[in-house]
C-alpha cells in the first residue's frame, strides 16, 4: 500500500521529453507526494506524454500566460499539503532525499531547504570547491567580493554573483546558505512567495537569487541538506547572443537587487562576454 508524504511538488515545463523520467522518480517507491502539479502554458500541451496524465497523484494545469516563475505561481495557488516543493523539469531527486529535506524542516517554520546538487552524468558537484585557485581565479574572486575558503559554498558575491555548495566539504546535516537553486527547493506552504516576481519573458535567468532574497526578506533561513541529492544537467551558459543579452538584462536586475557597485556590474558584463566570445571562437 502507497503512503503519501504531506507534500506537493510544483513543476513549470515547456513539455520536457525528460518530464516523464522526472515523476518516474518520485513515484516509483512505497512513499509518494500527495500531489505532483504540472503547470504547463496551454499551447505546450500537447508536448505532455499521456503515459504522465497515468499518474493518480498528477494535476496538469494549463495557464494563459507562458513563463517559469509565473508557471511555479499558479502551481503554489494550487498547493494544499503542508509542503510544497519546486521542482524543475529536467531535475530527478529520489524519495530517500526529499525524506531527509522534509526531516530537517519539521520543527522548524522559518525555514526554507534545498538538496545538493550533482551532475548526472559523473555525481560530481554542480559547483565544485577547491582552494588551489591559482593567482588569477584568487583575484578574480576578489574582485567579485566572494568571502575567502570554505565560506563561499552557499555564498552570493558583492557582484549578486553565486556559488553553490559542494557535498564532498560538508560535515554536519545542513549548511546555511544565502541562496538554494531553483531547480529544487522546499517550502512550508504559509511561506511561499505567492507573486510573480520575475519582470521578463523568456527563461528566467537569475530567478533564484531574486527569490531567494525575497524569502530571506521574510526572514525564512536558507539551508542545503547533506546526504540530500538532486541530479541534473551541468548548466550551459548563453550560446546565442540574444540569450546572453536575455543573461545579462536578468543580471542587472539582480545587481540592482542587491545593491552592486556599477564597477563590479562592469567587470561582471566584461566576463560574460569574453566567456560567450571565448566559446564562440572555439566553435
Amino acid at each position: 500500500m502507497t503512503k503519501f508524504l504531506n507534500l506537493t511538488v510544483v513543476i513549470p515545463t515547456i513539455g520536457e521529453k525528460k518530464l516523464l523520467k522526472t515523476i518516474s522518480y518520485l513515484n516509483n517507491r512505497k512513499i509518494e507526494p500527495k500531489k505532483i502539479i504540472i503547470v504547463i502554458y496551454k499551447k505546450n500541451f500537447f508536448k505532455i506524454d499521456n503515459k504522465i496524465l497515468k499518474f493518480k497523484n498528477v494535476l496538469v494545469i494549463k495557464t494563459e500566460k507562458r513563463g517559469q516563475v509565473y508557471q511555479r505561481y499558479i502551481g503554489f495557488k494550487n498547493a494544499k499539503t503542508k509542503y510544497v516543493m519546486q521542482l524543475d523539469a529536467d531535475c530527478l531527486i529520489k524519495i530517500s532525499s526529499i525524506i531527509k529535506m522534509i526531516s530537517v524542516m519539521a520543527n522548524k517554520k522559518k525555514i526554507c531547504v534545498g538538496p545538493c546538487f550533482v551532475n548526472e552524468k559523473n555525481f560530481l558537484p554542480i559547483h565544485q570547491f577547491t582552494d588551489k585557485i591559482g593567482l588569477i581565479r584568487n583575484l578574480k574572486n576578489k574582485i567579485l567580493g566572494f568571502p575567502l575558503g570554505l565560506s563561499i559554498m552557499g555564498s552570493i558575491s558583492k557582484s549578486a554573483t553565486n556559488f553553490g555548495v559542494d557535498y564532498r566539504f560538508l560535515k554536519k546535516d545542513k549548511i546555511e546558505v544565502s541562496w538554494i537553486p531553483g531547480g529544487c527547493m522546499m517550502h512550508h506552504r504559509d511561506n511561499l512567495i505567492q507573486k510573480n516576481y520575475y519582470p521578463f519573458n523568456g527563461k528566467a535567468y537569475c530567478e533564484d537569487l531574486i527569490h531567494s532574497n525575497l524569502l530571506k526578506k521574510k526572514e525564512i533561513k536558507l539551508y542545503i541538506v547533506n546526504k540530500s541529492f538532486c541530479k541534473t544537467s551541468f548548466p550551459e551558459f548563453p550560446n546565442k547572443l540574444k540569450e546572453l543579452l536575455y543573461f545579462i538584462r536578468s543580471y542587472f536586475y539582480t545587481a540592482k537587487i542587491y545593491n552592486t557597485s556599477i564597477f563590479r556590474i562592469s567587470f561582471c558584463v566584461i566576463l560574460y562576454f569574453g566567456r560567450y566570445f571565448k566559446r564562440t571562437l572555439i566553435r
